[in-house]
């Protein structure tokens, strides 16, 4: 039965699911931060790591060539782009069916989560002159899995070594 394309915190909370998925099929922990002060709607730890994620989430995409295009406001941005931050900087954009019905689905074989998950880490990018929003291009390559998700952490592990 059709519900509608989800309020702003249902497609949060739904976000949720897709970083929790990815981070417990890579063995990692997580936490949803409860408030966001610092740009972080979750983070995922490895034993010694940890990564920052912004959740956004959209049912209307806009896509241009091979990317997802999404208006990230300034100041979370700056907090997660910032080389001095502990945590590495993520965005994880998830794209959501335009009806609140199709976005889960469950049988014997197996969930299914429905459409997509991506991600583009933001740690290092440079500044910006805009006031109000970035730009952002997320690439449809970037698919939000567990093996990216070891590979963000392996990421972040090397900001560490000397």
């Amino acid at each position: 039965m059709p519900v509608g394309d989800g309020s702003p915190k249902q497609k949060e909370r739904f976000s949720r699911a897709w970083v929790i998925a990815a981070a417990s099929a890579a063995d990692f922990t997580y936490e949803i931060v409860a408030d966001d002060e610092r740009g972080v709607d979750m983070t995922v730890h490895s034993h010694e790591h940890t990564l920052d994620f912004q959740l956004k989430a959209t049912s209307n995409p806009e896509v241009q060539e091979d990317c997802l295009i999404h208006d990230l406001d300034i100041r979370t941005y700056n907090l997660l782009r910032s080389v001095t931050r502990s945590g590495y900087g993520v965005l994880a954009l998830i794209v959501v069916g335009p009806d609140t019905g199709t976005w889960h689905s469950m049988n014997d074989s197996g969930t299914k989560l429905a459409h997509s998950a991506y991600y583009l880490p933001l740690f290092g990018l440079p500044e910006t002159t805009n006031e109000a929003t970035v730009r952002l291009k997320v690439p449809t390559s970037n698919l939000l899995t567990s093996a990216a998700m070891q590979a963000l952490m392996d990421a972040q592990a090397a900001r560490w070594a000397s």
